[in-house]
Order: C-alpha cells, then structure tokens, then sequence
C-alpha cells in the first residue's frame, strides 16, 4: 500500500512542480531562466489567483483542479516538451536528491501551530468566500500570512488534508535543485554562487522534517533569494540583465514580506538599488512586471482589511471604525513581543511595560535563546568552514565583493528590527547567514572552487538527511503518506450559532488524551472558536463580531 501511494506522491510532486512552473513561465525576463526560477514565480501568481478569486468564490477542488490544469497547459504550450526529455541521463542526479529527500514526507509530524491555525485557517478557505471581521475567530489570524492562502489548493478529496504541507515540500526541493543547478552548471563561479553553497549546506542539514517548516521556511528561501538576485545584480553590467535582477530582487522580497511580516528590512535592498542606479531604473516600475507587485501588494492588504478592518498590522493609522474591528487588535503587537521576548521568564518580577523598556528583557531572552542561537550558527559555520578548508588557494583571484559596507549596514538594521519586534533565531535566519557568508566572502573568493569537493559535500549532506528521517521512520509504530493527525471531538456551541453559521470549539474533557494538542481546532467543522462571535450574512458575505466576555 506505501508503495502505491509513494508512487501517487511523486506523480503529485510531478504534476503540481510543472504546474507551478507555467505560470511562472508567463513572467517574460531578460536572463536565462529554468524550471526551478519558474517555480519560484509561479507560486507568488498562484497564490495572487488564489487570493483574488477567494474574494468571490470559496477554493473548492473544482477552483483547484481549474488552477493546476491551467497550469499544465501552460507549461507544455510554451515548453512544448516532450516527457520523454524528462528522464535524459543528466537529470538521473536531481532524481538521485528528490529520492534523499522523500522520506521528510512520509510519517511526518505536525508543526506546533498546524492544527492550531493553519489548518482551520485552509479549512475556512474550502468552506466560505472571504469572512468580513475574520480575524475575531482568533487572534492568530490578525495577521495573515499569505503563503496559508495557497494552502487551500492541496486539500484532497473529502477535505483529506494530507498534502497540506506539500507547497512548503516543493519550495524547498525546488530551492534545493535550484541552488546546486546553478553552482554546477557554470564554468566560472560567481560570488553569488558561493552564497548559495553557504545557504544549501545550512537548509539541507537543518531542516530535515517537514514539521521545522510552517511559514518559517517559505518566507526565508523568499528573502535569501531576493539577496541572491541582489548579488546577481552587482555582478553584471548589462542594463537589461540589472532591470531583470531588480525585478527579481524586489518581487521574492516583497512576496517574503507578505509571508512573514519580521522580513521587512529586506525592501532595502530593493529600494537601495533602486537610488542607487536610478538612471537605469527610474523606468523600471512603469513595466507590467512591476504592476503585477503592486497589484499583488494590494489585494493582500485589502484581504488584510477585510479580515480586520486594517490595512497593515493592526495600528490606529491604518484602522478603520467599521463594524467588525476589534480594538483588541491593538495589543497585540505588544502581546507577541512579550512572547518573543521571553516574559514568562520574568513574569513574577517585572510588569509587561517594566519589561519592555530599557532592554529589561534582554538578559532572560539571551538565557532562554543562547543555546537554540549558537545552534543555529554552528550548522551555518562549521560545514562552511570545513568546506573552505579542503579548497584549494585560488592562484589568479578574479572576484570582488561589492557593495559590503551597504550590506552589513543592512544586516545591522535588520538585526535592529529582528531584536525591537520578534527576536526568536527562524523570524532572522536570512540575515544570520547572509551575515555568516559576508563573513567568510574574502576567504571564499580567495580559494579555487571545485565542483568535485562540492558534490561530496552535498551529496554526505543528504545522506544525513535521508538516514536522519529513515531511522524517524523506522522508530513509528505505523507507516504512512502525510501527516500525523489528531482527531479531536467538538462541542457545538448553541448559544451563538445561528442560521448563518454553526460554531464549534474544542471538546476539552474528551480531548484529554491528545494532551495540549487536545486544545487545538484542528479539522473541527468550520467555525471553530472559543470566542464569543456574532455571524451575520450581507450581500452574501459573511460578517463576524466579536462580542465582549
């Protein structure tokens, strides 16, 4: 039976990638592009479709199947491949990796806020059109990330949710492939190159289950590849090709912003380019290409305010006084930085405000964070280190690293921001090792690549990678394709539920045996809340109050 659906996962991991792929391929571009950069592109038009068409129509598997055949007929009328092509011999070592990296996906076990909201939140998505005042069915979904819109596509039959985390799975295979494609298949390595090969090693070796992903992972391989293209930029001195790495800078930057909102200082790339070469880029923005951002940022803060009745996160200039907004909203960047920022450690000694202020909080935030930090640094640096030290001494240095002080400054400011809003390591990781690359450039340029060395390097990388999620594998009691599930049973809640809605909570009592995750909503029939709501319906669309305790 594993087998089978082994075989069923891998035509899906097929058909979705060059799905993805052709609509990336309607983005013209002045540089070469491939399969794996399409894909890159293709998800931020999908999930842009996705989020425009929930609007007005639930995302239900009609809406999917629509989407990926699209997508399909795209792909072959402007590849016009052949399938055979598929299996040429020089891509049996990409199918050699996705062999490494199957075993992430079979047995798999929930990240901590799966069944607490990204799952009710697809769910909402099958369910209803988009809800006015959304985001009083819990305050996980104040803010949104735009990479849960395009979860709502993987749901299977009969709301079988086990391709759910299948998005985040071809992200990272495709940045995986991506990344070593172009390494290996230049002559001359370029010093962007080398800062793939610092992000490959870290990805591989660290990110081995499917559970370490959430939206955590999306919105770094989004913001490490809007610094990619940024290095790409400062590489070539062609005027069309800098126009296209502009392009790419800012709409991979812009996209991880909407991901996860801790990646903003990564717009200072884009807008120092920007200035900096203004005469070759003032018309830049007028391009089709760059109207697509825009309309793309639109429409998410426009879901945004729908959801909340603000158009960024919630803050009284961007708020506005219509029925469905909750002033609570605004604590709530408060609340996270007490979470983020380790109170429970000082709750019995300082006051929230007393322990915001004057970096009070820094000592317990370092105590609690030090020894998930220095982690996190180690499997950046050692494996960097190693592989400078089995290289050889390049005899005629031909690169230069421009531009350093311009991007430690913007490592410096990002850091800034990373320890004000959200100190936890993954809201960061882009800037630690774009700071641990800058860090080993000079040495890196100064030493003759060898794509040999390379591959033995990435290929013992998955290899700890694969044996790692062989012996998970081998430690659970049942084998099986997708995510481990928590069946919970509900509560219908009578006293608010009315003709426009039923709503349902958690069964806490019976729920015992699942342990906290008992608490959660997980597949409970949308809604699901502990809040109490008032759901009314107008013009067909569902408006959601919160009623005070």
């Amino acid at each position: 039976m594993i087998i089978l659906e082994l075989i069923i996962f891998l035509l899906s991991v097929a058909v979705f990638s060059i799905s993805i792929s052709g609509y990336g391929s309607l983005i013209s571009l002045s540089v070469k592009t491939n399969f794996f950069l399409n894909i890159f592109i293709g998800f931020i038009i999908i999930t842009f479709i996705i989020t425009l068409v929930h609007f007005f129509l639930k995302i239900d598997l009609i809406i999917s199947q629509i989407i990926l055949i699209l997508g399909l007929i795209i792909f072959f009328k402007k590849k016009n491949i052949e399938l055979l092509r598929l299996f040429n011999l020089k891509n049996i070592p990409y199918l050699i990796i996705v062999f490494c990296l199957i075993p992430m996906f079979i047995s798999q076990k929930y990240h901590e806020d799966f069944g607490y909201y990204h799952l009710p939140y697809a769910l909402s998505f099958i369910e209803e059109k988009i809800i006015f005042g959304f985001a009083n069915i819990d305050k996980s979904y104040v803010y949104n990330s735009i990479w849960l819109n395009i979860t709502s596509l993987f749901f299977l039959n009969d709301k079988n949710f086990n391709f759910l985390t299948l998005p985040g799975y071809i992200l990272f295979l495709s940045f995986i492939l991506f990344s070593i494609n172009q390494i290996i298949s230049k002559k001359k390595i370029l010093l962007s190159d080398f800062y793939l090969v610092t992000l490959i090693f870290y990805l591989v070796l660290k990110f081995t289950r499917i559970s370490e992903f959430g939206v955590d992972l999306p919105a770094i391989i989004f913001s490490v590849l809007g610094i990619y293209f940024f290095f790409n930029f400062l590489e070539t001195n062609l005027i069309e090709e800098k126009k296209t790495y502009f392009f790419l800078t800012l709409i991979f930057s812009i996209f991880s912003i909407l991901i996860k909102l801790s990646t903003l200082p990564i717009i200072l790339l884009s807008l120092y380019l920007y200035f900096k070469h203004f005469k070759d880029l003032k018309f830049s923005l007028l391009d089709l290409k760059f109207l697509f951002i825009l309309i793309l940022s639109t429409i998410f803060f426009v879901q945004q305010f729908i959801y909340t009745g603000c158009f960024i996160f919630p803050t009284n200039s961007t708020c506005l006084d219509v029925s469905w907004f909750n002033p609570d909203y605004l604590n709530l960047s408060k609340d996270l930085q007490l979470v983020n920022k380790s109170y429970s450690l000082a709750k019995d000694i300082y006051l929230p405000e007393d322990y915001l202020s004057n970096f009070t909080w820094f000592s317990f935030w370092i105590k609690r964070s030090f020894i998930e930090i220095l982690e996190h640094l180690m499997t950046m640096i050692l494996p960097l280190l190693l592989f400078i030290l089995v290289l050889k001494k390049e005899k005629k240095n031909y690169l230069v690293l421009q531009n350093k002080s311009t991007l430690y400054m913007f490592i410096f400011l990002s850091l800034l921001f990373w320890l004000n809003y959200s100190p936890v390591f993954r809201f960061a990781t882009h800037t630690f090792i774009t700071l641990v690359f800058l860090f080993f450039s000079s040495i890196l340029i100064s030493k003759e690549f060898s794509k040999k060395k390379f591959l033995i390097f990435i290929s013992v990388f998955l290899i700890f990678n694969f044996s790692k999620n062989i012996l998970r594998i081998n430690n659970n009691e049942n084998l099986f394709l997708g995510i481990q599930k928590i069946e919970n049973d509900y509560i219908l809640n009578d006293k608010i539920s009315n003709k426009y809605a039923d709503i349902y909570y958690p069964d806490v009592k019976k729920n015992k045996k699942n342990g906290w995750q008992g608490r959660l909503c997980w597949n409970t029939p949308f809604i699901c809340s502990y809040n109490k709501l008032d759901v009314s319906k107008k013009k067909g669309y569902l408006v959601v109050k919160k009623l005070k305790n």
